[in-house]
């Protein structure tokens, strides 16, 4: 048994959070009692997890995107006030963690990516607000497109969008995940042969053909379910709690 005041200052302190600017509260969002057994993790934060976790009989709930965002407004109704009373009622926390656990360097969603890819990080790579979320991964030998793109299919799922407007060869992917599509400019300007990220936008296309990369959108959910995983497992190793990731489907 470790206590919620523990173990949220260990994951504060793993996960570095006060070096990164972020847009929304890192940390513990919904306090619920002292006494952490049980952990559930999950993508995002959402009624379907909530049942979930208390069926688990869970304790924690851990998240990448949680309630509160500093663009919403703080009128609390509709789904908000459902999900708060569900946790208030069970006496559940849920903790989120959300840029920290994208830029982690071994735990983190782009992390994760790489090394699932078989990729070794190299240079910074997704500059926001002064902090970089992840790396170039680097592959010298390099890998041809098909193989790569099936290598992305496996471990995603789905069906990724390929805009196959680069090399044959990969040697470099720079990899964001969640919603970065902008990023393709600084994966050009540092030499990513490959941009991968969760969601496109409509300019990609034409700046993919006309600047000779590929691009490749995952699914945003999809993009950011490994990191909360590998912290989910971090602590209940760490603290010998019982964990479990419950993957609420998500298309997007």
């Amino acid at each position: 048994m470790v206590t919620l005041t523990e173990l949220e200052r260990y994951c504060h302190t793993l996960l570095n959070c006060a070096s990164i600017s972020d847009y929304a509260p890192n940390g513990v969002q919904v306090r619920g009692g002292e006494e952490i057994h049980r952990l559930v993790s999950g993508v995002s934060a959402c009624m379907a997890l909530f049942e979930q976790a208390t069926a688990q009989q869970a304790d924690l709930i851990l998240v990448h995107h949680g309630m509160f965002w500093d663009k919403d407004p703080r009128v609390v109704e509709g789904s908000l006030k459902k999900r708060l009373q569900h946790l208030l009622q069970h006496n559940q926390t849920l903790m989120a963690f959300h840029l920290p656990l994208d830029a982690h360097a071994t735990l983190g969603n782009n992390a994760q990516i790489l090394q699932r890819l078989n990729l070794t990080p190299g240079k910074p790579f997704g500059l926001y607000r002064g902090s970089h979320l992840s790396a170039i991964g680097q592959c010298p030998q390099g890998i041809p497109l098909d193989e790569m793109v099936q290598s992305i299919h496996t471990l995603f799922g789905g069906q990724p969008l390929l805009l196959p407007f680069g090399p044959p060869l990969i040697h470099q992917v720079a990899s964001c995940s969640g919603a970065a599509p902008e990023l393709i400019r600084e994966a050009k300007q540092k030499g990513a042969d490959l941009f991968l990220t969760g969601e496109a936008t409509e300019y990609v296309y034409h700046f993919a053909a006309e600047e000779e990369i590929h691009f490749v959108a995952v699914g945003h959910h999809r993009s950011e379910s490994f990191g909360v995983q590998a912290l989910g497992e971090t602590l209940a190793k760490q603290f010998d709690l019982q964990h479990q990731f419950i993957d609420i489907a998500n298309p997007i």
